[in-house]
């Protein structure tokens, strides 16, 4: 979130993919109605409101990091009535999420210039667009190979959503696990990305504490005007040779 619309960032993906999620999440619970249990629809409440919280603090912390807050708030208030996790009728606000990452990829944007140019930004979003991934994929894989089968303690899509989120935090509490040799396979694959997930994310918070405080915009200003000094010595010390060789040529 921004003052102005001016480019595309990898944040905005992020926000466009968790913005179709909610909605689809919604549109699961008002029109299936007579084919998802109390428990799913329950479920999927409670993962729509997680999604409101996160809408929030992303919120939060532009308006926290904006030079002139009052300014981001007009700008970006239209945000804030999807966001409210207690009413769900508001949740329809997310389209303006989508309509605005819509007209700036409509821009032709450079993707790659912007990957390069916000590295910090774009490794975040992508683990977390990764986890949100991985975490709705596996809760899905692991309720279709387990429930219902003999001996099986993964019935409910709550149990699903937990094991999935237990197991990709590589925590492994153990009190959920598989029973059948396909749910077997699926855990290895989830555990083998649950692992390099939060060891990606480990790295990216230590690259944080090494350069604490400075930001991508903030490292090409400084290099912009490192750059900007040597040419005006380079500039200065050819203008001395110039002087000094017509000193020698009188």
């Amino acid at each position: 979130m921004r003052h102005h619309l001016t480019h595309l960032r990898a944040m905005d993906l992020l926000m466009a993919f968790l913005s179709v999620v909610s909605v689809t999440l919604v549109c699961a619970r008002w029109w299936g109605h007579g084919d998802l249990s109390p428990q799913t629809r329950q479920l999927f409440y409670d993962l729509d409101s997680l999604i409101c919280y996160f809408f929030l603090a992303h919120f939060a912390y532009g308006w926290v990091r904006a030079p002139d807050r009052m300014a981001f708030f007009k700008a970006n208030w239209f945000y804030l009535p999807g966001s409210l996790p207690m009413v769900e009728q508001l949740r329809w606000a997310r389209l303006i999420q989508l309509w605005r990452v819509y007209q700036l990829i409509r821009s032709g944007p450079d993707l790659l210039g912007m990957f390069r140019r916000e590295r910090n930004e774009t490794t975040l979003s992508g683990i977390l667009f990764l986890f949100f991934l991985l975490l709705g994929v596996g809760s899905g894989v692991i309720y279709w190979l387990e429930s219902g089968r003999p001996g099986s303690l993964i019935n409910t899509p709550y149990d699903a959503f937990w094991w999935t989120l237990v197991t990709l935090s590589t925590v492994g509490y153990g009190d959920l696990v598989p029973k059948t040799e396909e749910g077997r396979f699926a855990a290895s694959l989830l555990i083998l990305f649950g692992v390099g997930l939060f060891g990606a994310l480990s790295g990216f918070m230590a690259s944080l504490f090494v350069h604490p405080g400075r930001t991508n915009d903030e490292t090409t200003k400084w290099r912009r005007q490192q750059s900007e000094q040597q040419d005006q010595l380079l500039r200065e010390v050819k203008a001395l040779r110039e002087e000094v060789k017509a000193l020698q040529q009188r």
